[in-house]
């Protein structure tokens, strides 16, 4: 079960990536400075994740630039803290590191 404050950081956390994605230019994904967030594992399939929280809609996560051994144990439902770039599109974010976190 996630606890009250832990699933209000969560929805914070979210909130302001779709905040930085709303008010940013259309500039390469890499001068758009790094972003943070946290849910659980919905599905991996090939280079791709996504990700849900219980308070906002789920997150594509584009795995090419993570090291495999970072998300090949992953299973549905594990809870992990993804850090990446936002696209050009606004449409997923490059991963760069994804980590398992406890609940």
């Amino acid at each position: 079960m996630i606890r009250p404050e832990t699933s209000r950081t969560t929805f914070c956390t979210v909130l302001a990536l779709l905040a930085v994605v709303i008010t940013l230019p259309s500039s390469p994904a890499s001068a758009q400075g790094e972003v943070c967030f946290q849910g659980r594992v919905s599905w991996i399939a090939g280079e791709t994740m996504i990700i849900s929280t219980d308070d906002t809609p789920s997150v594509r996560v584009d795995l090419r630039h993570v090291d495999q051994d970072e998300y090949q144990r992953l299973t549905t439902g594990e809870f992990v803290i993804v850090t990446g770039t936002i696209a050009d599109d606004a449409n997923r974010v490059f991963a760069t590191s994804i980590e398992r976190a406890a609940p």
